[in-house]
C-alpha cells in the first residue's frame, strides 16, 4: 500500500494477488456453513478439523505474528486485505477473533511457544471482551469470549489467567458467537505476561478496530454487489427494478458509503503501523465510527432492494445485515467512538491525558 501526494491509496500487486487468493479460500469455507433457520437457531457452526487446518495452512492465523513467534510479520494493511474478504463472503470461522486474540497476546509478550501453537491452529483461542463488547476484558467478572465458535480458551492478559468457555449466549448471531467465560482459571504463573506501554496498547486498539472496520467494509461491499445484480435481473412492471429512480438512489447512496468507508479503512490500517499510538487510535476510531453506521445503512438498503426475500432469516442479505449489526457493536459503535474522540479533541489542558483511553478501559 502506498500513500502518495494527495493521499492516493493503492494496494501493491502482491496485496492484490493476496486478496484474490484469500477470496477464493474464503468463498470455499463460507459454502460449508449453514445459515440458520430463525432467531432461535443462532449457534455458530464450529469449523471442522479439515477446514481449520486449511485456514492454518494458508497462513492466515500466523499472518500478523512476528517471525520468532512462528508468523510472517505482515503489516496491518496486509491483514485487513484478508479480513475484508472474510466479511465479503460472510465466513463464520473465527479467523478474525483468533487474529485479534493472538495480537493481544503478542503485545503482552506471551511465550513464543503458545503463539506458535495458535499460528499452527493447534490451540484455538478467542478474545475476552467486556460484557457490553466495547473493550478487552480486564477481569473475568462479566467477561465474554467473542467470535468463539470452536475456541477452547480465552486469555485475560491483565491476570495471565486462561479460562474455559461456556455455551453460546442466547440470540448471539451465527457469524459471531459470544460465550461466557467459565471454569477455574489456570494457575497465572503458567502464563507470565508483561503489560505493554501506552503506545503499544494504543496500537493494539488501532489494529483491532482496523480489522473490525475491514470486516464491515467487506460485508457492505458484498451487500451492494448482490443488490446491484438483483436490480439488473429482477423485472417488475415490465422493466428491471434497477431502472426505477428510487432503487437507483438507494444503490447510489450505498456506493458512496462503501467507497468512503474503503478510504477510511485503508487509512486506518496504514496509520496503525505508521503513526504513533495516539494518531493510530484516532484514525481507527474515526474509521470504525463511520463504518459502523454506514455498513448497517448499506445492508438495510440491500434488504430494501431484495424486498420480502431479503427479510428471510437465511437469505444472504439478512446474514450480511446481522453481521454488520454485530460488527457495529464489537469494540464500540459510532456513538462510543465519537464520544471518545470528542472528549480527546476538545478536552482542556486540565483534562489532557485522561480522555484518550484504550479499549481495555473505555
Amino acid at each position: 500500500m502506498r500513500l502518495r501526494s494527495g493521499m492516493d491509496i493503492q494496494l501493491s500487486a502482491e496485496q492484490r494477488a493476496f486478496r484474490e487468493s484469500c477470496g477464493k479460500l474464503a468463498a470455499d469455507l463460507a459454502a460449508r456453513w449453514r445459515l440458520g433457520r430463525g432467531p432461535h437457531d443462532v449457534a455458530s457452526p464450529v469449523p471442522d478439523e479439515a477446514s481449520w487446518s486449511r485456514v492454518a495452512e494458508a497462513g492466515w492465523l500466523a499472518l500478523r505474528l512476528y517471525e520468532e513467534n512462528g508468523g510472517a510479520g505482515a503489516s496491518t494493511v496486509d491483514v485487513t486485505v484478508l479480513v475484508e474478504q472474510l466479511g465479503y463472503h460472510a465466513v463464520a470461522a473465527p479467523v478474525l477473533g483468533t487474529i485479534i486474540a493472538a495480537e493481544q497476546l503478542q503485545t503482552w509478550q506471551a511465550p513464543p511457544g503458545l503463539l506458535q501453537e495458535i499460528a499452527e491452529g493447534a490451540v484455538r483461542v478467542a478474545p475476552a471482551l467486556d460484557r457490553d463488547l466495547t473493550g478487552f476484558a480486564g477481569t473475568a467478572t462479566g467477561a465474554v469470549a467473542w467470535d468463539a465458535a470452536g475456541a477452547e480458551v480465552a486469555v485475560i492478559p491483565a491476570s495471565g489467567a486462561v479460562h474455559g468457555l461456556g455455551g453460546p449466549l442466547p440470540f448471539a448471531d451465527l457469524t459471531r458467537e459470544v460465550r461466557p467465560l467459565t471454569g477455574r482459571p489456570v494457575d497465572p504463573s503458567s502464563l507470565t505476561l508483561t503489560a505493554p506501554g501506552d503506545d503499544a496498547a494504543a496500537r493494539l486498539d488501532a489494529f483491532a478496530l482496523s480489522l473490525l472496520t475491514a470486516d464491515l467494509l467487506g460485508t457492505m461491499q458484498a451487500a451492494l454487489d448482490a443488490a446491484l445484480d438483483h436490480a439488473r435481473t429482477r423485472v417488475q412492471f415490465g422493466a428491471p427494478i434497477g431502472s426505477f429512480q428510487a432503487v437507483q438512489q438507494l444503490l447510489a447512496d450505498s456506493h458512496v458509503l462503501v467507497e468512503a468507508t474503503r478510504s477510511a479503512s485503508y487509512y486506518a490500517a496504514w496509520a496503525a503501523d505508521a503513526l504513533d499510538g495516539r494518531g493510530a487510535s484516532r484514525a481507527a476510531r474515526t474509521a470504525k465510527a463511520f463504518a459502523s453506521r454506514s455498513a448497517v445503512e448499506v445492508c438495510e438498503n440491500a434488504v430494501q432492494v431484495f424486498g420480502g426475500i431479503g427479510m428471510t432469516w437465511e437469505a444472504p442479505a439478512h446474514v450480511r445485515l446481522r453481521r454488520a449489526h454485530a460488527d457495529r457493536r464489537v469494540l464500540g459503535d459510532e456513538h462510543h467512538h465519537q464520544g471518545v474522540i470528542a472528549d480527546t479533541e476538545f478536552s482542556g489542558p486540565a483534562d489532557d491525558g485522561r480522555a484518550e483511553t484504550d479499549l481495555s478501559r473505555s
